[in-house]
């Protein structure tokens, strides 16, 4: 048996109840004592009731009141009046908790409480402050959800949300391809110029990479220095053409630390013999151990194993 749970509506009219049945038992019993007295009067009580009385002008047999009598004028009456007062305040005590009930199932399936009809103080006030509480949850949420999955540095996408993008694409079997990114000689900007001008260029290159991708392209941040772009639907020609764009306007570009920071870039493709996120990126991070080996500022592509040099 599942675990009782006392409710408004029973309690409500639970305690209306016991009030009426108390009220009504005090007034039976008021009303048979009354019967009681009336009939355990002796002849001569009554005809002295009968002098004092206006209305009572008949003789003491005549004025004892017969059990049926009685049930009839005193019981029947105060039934009638309990039936009615029970059946109020069980409207009543519905009308009351309806909102309640309404709020509570808006919220258990998680939908909207704007209909709920809160036509009293208190279900008003219940109704406001289940919505602030909403409100604050769910901006706690996107917030707690960017942390997760956005780069605290550079505010785009960060390592956590390219796999599962990457995973979705190969799960889905989606054509696209990937571009590794890593700058050239960032340990030597921040032995230099220190890791506060090395994370401005950080920034700077992630909202350079964004401009240049647009809506080409998804672009991450990898890890350190390491930038991933991922093309969905994309190719390897379509790839190189965005590498090859981005890695002459950031060899142009001027930087905080006062002059240029290049780039080097490893491309490749998905291909259906690809299980995992972590097979692609390992093809493409070969692929940028390829163009670092070249001289760096360049862009190498390994697809089937095979590779080209872009300078």
């Amino acid at each position: 048996m599942g675990k009782f749970k006392l409710k408004l509506s029973f309690l409500i009219v639970g305690m209306a109840i016991m009030v009426m049945l108390v009220t009504s038992s005090v007034s039976i019993w008021s009303s048979y004592r009354s019967f009681y007295e009336i009939s355990s009067m002796t002849e001569d009580d009554l005809q002295n009731l009968t002098k004092n009385t206006s209305t009572m002008g008949q003789t003491a047999n005549n004025n004892v009141v017969s059990f049926s009598l009685f049930f009839k004028k005193s019981i029947i009456p105060i039934i009638i009046l309990t039936a009615v007062l029970l059946a109020f305040v069980i409207g009543f005590a519905l009308k009351i908790v309806q909102p309640l009930k309404v709020l509570t199932t808006a919220i258990e399936r998680g939908e909207g409480i704007q209909k709920v009809g809160a036509w009293y103080y208190e279900a008003h006030v219940l109704k406001k402050n289940v919505q602030n509480m909403m409100i604050c949850s769910e901006s706690k949420i996107k917030d707690l959800t960017n942390q997760l999955n956005l780069d605290a540095l550079t505010g785009i996408p960060n390592r956590r949300q390219m796999d599962q993008t990457l995973y979705e694409l190969i799960i889905n079997k989606v054509p696209h391809a990937i571009i590794l990114i890593d700058l050239d000689n960032f340990k030597h900007i921040n032995d230099t110029y220190g890791h506060t001008v090395g994370d401005e260029v950080l920034k700077g290159f992630a909202h350079h990479m964004q401009e240049r991708t647009q809506e080409q392209g998804m672009c991450f941040r990898y890890g350190g220095e390491e930038f991933l772009i991922i093309l969905p639907l994309g190719t390897i020609e379509d790839a190189v053409e965005l590498a090859e764009n981005l890695r002459i306007k950031q060899a142009l570009q001027e930087t905080v630390c006062g002059k240029p920071v290049t780039m080097s870039a490893g491309i490749t493709a998905f291909t259906p013999n690809i299980q995992s996120p972590n097979q692609l990126i390992e093809i493409a991070d070969h692929a940028l151990y390829k163009a670092k080996r070249s001289g760096r500022n360049c862009i190498c592509v390994v697809k089937n194993m095979r590779q080209m040099i872009i300078k």
